[in-house]
């Protein structure tokens, strides 16, 4: 690929020096609560240290964030669910995808297979920006065994090749993925990339997207970070419609107060999700494979989603909400609650 391929560009905010942490990840792992630990055939999980935008997530309607000390999450193990995480790859050596529980596969696309790049590695470049760091990170957000949201279910790094036309297959063979090996009712998808055009591959891309959508596949986006403002990139721009409870999910940033993040965009007239999206933890791709660094941007806040999304599948399918708008509206009802901002801020 040359330089001047058009490149599809990531949801985050202008790259700057990332803070790199340090931290005992064996003492930052989740464990089953010692007591109370089964809650209606639910395992209880408690993450004493975990990052901040974790502890926000599963902060209690109408209680003080200072009360929520960890992560605490449930989980129902009786059906596997899969994250399809859509980037450049990840640091595979991370203490975050390394642990011998954590499930991880690989798809690649066409125009990956192609390139000769469809290795379990991460894509990286000169220009614009170091591709797999952002890559690992939204995988860390969405999946990471101390970073993630849903440290349980399986985490499918699809590799695509980051040009318009590599984008445009993605969703297809993801697609193609899920109905081969019968996953459409344990499947979630997130996307934190996005395009100024609208010409024939971006036009693919989102019917690709609406085609999943279908099938009760929840499918994930990064609003963008050129805000304050609306919403101006696809394939996040195909939501923006009063009645978007048919379609993707569009998802904004805020802080770790769940204040809204400057440079987050947002919908017009479509209803959105909020997630924490400002200087959130995520694995490096750093030879330290326990170091994490710290990002900002919509790109970080939608894996998040995706995260919590994929863990109450197990409960939608339990309830028989396999239709897509029922299952979004699943979403939007359930798994947030207004804070002191006003917005609805992701709860698990």
């Amino acid at each position: 690929m040359g330089p001047n391929e058009d490149i599809v560009q990531p949801e985050d905010v202008a790259p700057k020096q990332a803070e790199v942490l340090s931290v005992n990840t064996t003492m930052r792992m989740a464990h089953p609560l010692a007591l109370g630990s089964v809650n209606d055939g639910q395992m209880i999980f408690h993450q004493k240290d975990a990052p901040p935008e974790l502890r926000l997530i599963s902060q209690a309607p109408n209680t003080p964030l200072a009360a929520n000390p960890g992560y605490t999450y449930s989980i129902d193990g009786s059906e596997e669910t899969f994250i399809y995480d859509i980037g450049w790859g990840i640091n595979r050596a991370h203490w975050d995808f390394s642990n011998p529980s954590r499930k991880i596969e690989w798809l690649y696309t066409p125009q990956t297979r192609l390139h000769h790049h469809d290795t379990p590695t991460e894509l990286t470049y000169p220009w614009p920006r170091n591709f797999g760091r952002h890559s690992t990170c939204t995988a860390s957000k969405a999946a990471g065994m101390v970073a993630g949201a849903a440290k349980h279910a399986t985490l499918v790094v699809v590799k695509f090749w980051p040009s318009r036309a590599g984008a445009a297959e993605v969703f297809e063979t993801i697609m193609q993925d899920i109905v081969t090996k019968r996953r459409t009712h344990h499947s979630v998808v997130s996307y934190s990339y996005g395009s100024y055009t609208n010409r024939s591959d971006d036009q693919k891309m989102a019917s690709d997207i609406m085609m999943i959508v279908r099938r009760g596949v929840p499918v994930i986006l990064a609003a963008g970070n050129n805000g304050p403002g609306f919403v101006t990139r696809l394939p996040a721009s195909i939501a923006d419609r009063k009645d978007n409870l048919w379609g993707p999910i569009v998802v904004g940033a805020v802080d770790n107060n769940g204040n809204k993040a400057p440079s987050s965009e947002e919908l017009r007239y479509g209803r959105m999700l909020w997630a924490p999206g400002v200087d959130i933890e995520c694995a490096n791709t750093s030879p330290d494979i326990s170091s994490y660094i710290t990002e900002t941007g919509t790109s970080f806040a939608a894996p998040l989603v995706a995260g919590v999304v994929a863990e109450q599948l197990t409960e939608m399918n339990r309830r028989g909400l396999f239709h897509p708008t029922l299952r979004n509206k699943f979403i939007y009802e359930n798994l947030q609650w207004k804070r002191p901002s006003g917005l609805p801020v992701l709860w698990n």
